[in-house]
């Protein structure tokens, strides 16, 4: 009875509930803080988040050491090991090289725990990639794709609030009056996430028929899309425009590859309609924007000062020289990297202080912090995943026969592609890293094994 019972837990339905509740817990916690703060001054914002995703990794990976020797023993896997299983060990492997062998070991971003990723937090990243490579069934990613936008329309409502001053979850950092952030530590975060959730509404709409059959609902979607890209452009973080445009590229070149699909060609029809009137939305919200704020000629301004010089801060808010100083600590610790989000000790070793001289406790670019803080081999390792998973994820498109399947597959390398857009000039951050590292994990199902190698692309 006892093992029956172990083997139920260790299931792709706990493993399903687990990452949605972990999901919908980080905005919960974040209001439960705010409340707490409005009586309890020790309470700052993002107080809690940090606790709670550490103790969801440890836990995530007890879960795990239960979950693979009842999946190894099943009948049907015996002693099976899939692409995914050995990308987690690897990952888990790197991080912990990094966080032995750094320059300061047992310091994560120096301190500031509201800002930093530590062991824990790594372990809760890859507990979301391993939980998504094991959910097969279409229902529960399906669900998990309605617990995202659950997740972003409660960070949107805050969000909208936010665009009108009115406070009710306070920022741990915020530079300008009328900025959105939702619910995460400060505006930049907050564009980050809602224009990765913001690729996740708009595929729901252009492949609503696999997701729904009520027409409300799909018109709902396309206001839903209208109303994050408000929001997005109210977060005034100009790194959320290249995945934007990466996004827009994105489902265009998808529907003229369809075309080459066996899909009907009347729901490719209807695609291509959808994808005219989502496009027509997102031209409506733009404008309205654009001429009853100052979101949009702000983003503009700033950039056009940082190219002549106006502002002494170089181009991207000397996101240049932050990369360039993060680059040239590589050669030294090519191997284990610099240390686990250590990234400020590049500044230490380049000036010798940082009290006087330009420094970050993050890369603000998620490839270079990567190779920076954990070396060339957690980087390839990365990159291996990464081009990996768009391979396969092509193919499926191409070779699958369920079109729901391709649909979900569709919204999935839209988010994916989304994310890397922006993780270009962004920081990964426990109050948005683990929904892209859920769907890294859906797009990496575990449905071939490795002895089955010959026949899948790895």
């Amino acid at each position: 009875m006892e093992n029956s019972g172990i083997k139920r837990f260790a299931s792709e339905k706990t493993l399903f509930y687990l990452a949605s509740a972990i999901l919908l817990l980080l905005p919960v916690v974040e209001i439960i803080t705010a409340l707490l703060s409005c009586h309890y001054k020790e309470f700052t914002p993002a107080f809690f988040q940090p606790f709670v995703f550490g103790a969801f990794g440890v836990f995530g990976t007890i879960v795990i050491l239960i979950y693979k020797p009842c999946e190894l023993k099943a009948k049907e896997t015996l002693g099976e090991w899939y692409p995914a299983d050995f990308f987690y060990l690897v990952l888990v492997l790197f991080m912990i090289l990094s966080a032995v062998f750094s320059t300061k070991p047992g310091l994560y971003s120096y301190g500031y725990i509201f800002n930093c990723e530590n062991p824990v937090d790594f372990l809760g990243y890859y507990f979301m990639f391993f939980a998504g490579s094991k959910i097969r069934s279409i229902e529960y990613r399906k669900k998990i794709v309605v617990t995202l936008l659950i997740v972003e329309a409660v960070h949107g409502i805050f969000a909208f609030l936010e665009t009108f001053n009115i406070l009710i979850v306070l920022p741990l950092q915020i530079w300008h009056s009328g900025a959105a952030y939702g619910l995460t530590p400060n505006s930049n975060f907050y564009g980050g996430l809602s224009v990765f959730m913001l690729a996740c509404a708009s595929g729901v709409f252009l492949f609503s028929e696999f997701f729904c059959e009520n027409k409300a609902l799909k018109v709902m979607c396309a206001v839903f899309s209208g109303f994050i890209l408000y929001t997005m452009m109210g977060s005034r973080a100009r790194l959320a425009w290249p995945g934007f445009v990466v996004m827009i590229v994105f489902y265009l070149v998808s529907g003229l590859v369809m075309l080459k699909s066996n899909i009907d060609r009347a729901k490719l029809k209807r695609y291509f309609i959808r994808l005219f009137v989502l496009c027509a939305v997102f031209a409506a919200v733009f404008a309205v924007t654009f001429l009853f704020t100052d979101y949009i000629s702000e983003e503009i301004s700033r950039t056009q000062w940082e190219a002549d010089g106006t502002y002494d801060c170089g181009i991207g808010s000397n996101r240049l020289l932050l990369w360039q100083c993060g680059l040239e600590s590589v050669p030294k610790h090519w191997a284990t990297g610099i240390g686990l989000d250590n990234f400020r000790q590049v500044f230490y070793e380049k000036y010798g202080s940082v009290e006087k001289a330009f420094f970050k406790d993050q890369a603000h670019n998620e490839f270079i912090q990567v190779l920076v803080t954990q070396g060339v081999f957690a980087f390839a390792a990365y990159m291996f995943i990464y081009i990996r998973t768009v391979a396969v994820n092509v193919k499926k498109v191409f070779n699958g026969d369920d079109e729901e399947s391709m649909a979900l597959s569709w919204v999935f390398l839209a988010m994916f592609v989304t994310y890397l857009a922006q993780s270009f000039f962004n920081c990964s951050v426990i109050s948005v890293a683990p929904h892209f590292w859920l769907v890294l994990g859906l797009m990496n199902t575990c449905d071939r094994p490795l002895n089955n190698i010959n026949k899948n692309i790895i």
